[in-house]
């Protein structure tokens, strides 16, 4: 059992990951010494940061940080659990995983830009972007979980309005700190790659953020406003509210 443990949970991610991030290597070239010096360090820091986190894991899970020693012994006792999220097994693969594609997204950036400090700003950018981005998201879940919910008269419908409301807060809070660093970065001597993502930012902040308000808007309004309206009043509220987010998404993807 032992062996079969190691084998799902180690050998067949990295079987799966590192040939297809080395064809990348392969296929991009300009592998040097230094960038091989530097996959080694990155190296160990990701088995330093995955070995913290899968102690992190144990310690949820009810073990002492110290179990990481006999992981693979307590992953035996919990290799009949579901393969959902929260169970012990699914949490541990996860983790291997998210590392290991981090990983070979790190190689690849360190191979493009033979920089750290290049890969440190390339990835802030992306960072950037992912926030940027998130009140799409956010609509998605207003139109799929939330508008149906509330119209069904699902008791679901208040958690989505408060998980749309709280993460859309904190959306609005955080784009205009982004969209402000970002204008620095547009106006740095940085490769095209990196200078397209804060120039993306910068370009669409003000959009992304009249959409995070709307959300912001959405989601509060669809916890607090039941108790103070009918709900009449309230379903024309909130469709007004989703239908504005329509628009504004519209003009994003004009561009």
């Amino acid at each position: 059992m032992g062996r079969k443990i190691l084998i799902e949970m180690v050998v067949y991610p990295l079987v799966l990951g590192v040939p297809l991030f080395a064809f990348i290597w392969i296929k991009h070239g300009g592998v040097t010494r230094e960038w091989v010096l530097e996959m080694v360090f990155l190296s160990i820091l990701t088995f330093v940061s995955t070995v913290f986190f899968l102690a992190r894991i144990l310690e949820k899970h009810g073990y002492s940080k110290r179990d990481i020693k006999r992981l693979f012994e307590i992953l035996e006792e919990h290799w009949d659990e579901p393969w959902y999220s929260g169970y012990l097994k699914h949490d541990v693969q996860y983790c291997i995983a998210y590392h290991l594609v981090f990983w070979g997204f790190l190689s690849v950036a360190l191979l493009e830009f033979q920089d750290v400090s290049l890969v440190i700003t390339a990835f802030a950018g992306m960072v950037f972007l992912l926030v940027m981005v998130y009140p799409i998201a956010s609509t998605m879940v207003v139109w799929i979980l939330a508008l149906p919910f509330y119209f069904l008269g699902d008791d679901r419908a208040e958690d989505a309005f408060e998980f749309i409301g709280k993460t859309s807060l904190a959306s609005t809070l955080a784009i205009p700190a982004i969209w402000v660093v970002s204008g620095y970065f547009a106006t740095q001597n940085y490769p095209k790659e990196i200078l397209d993502m804060f120039n993306a930012v910068v370009g669409n902040a003000g959009k992304f953020l009249a959409l995070s308000l709307i959300n912001t808007l959405f989601g509060f309004l669809g916890v607090y406003l039941p108790r103070r309206v009918g709900r009449r009043i309230l379903s024309i509220v909130l469709l007004s509210l989703a239908v504005a987010m329509l628009f504004i998404l519209w003009e994003l993807f004009k561009l």
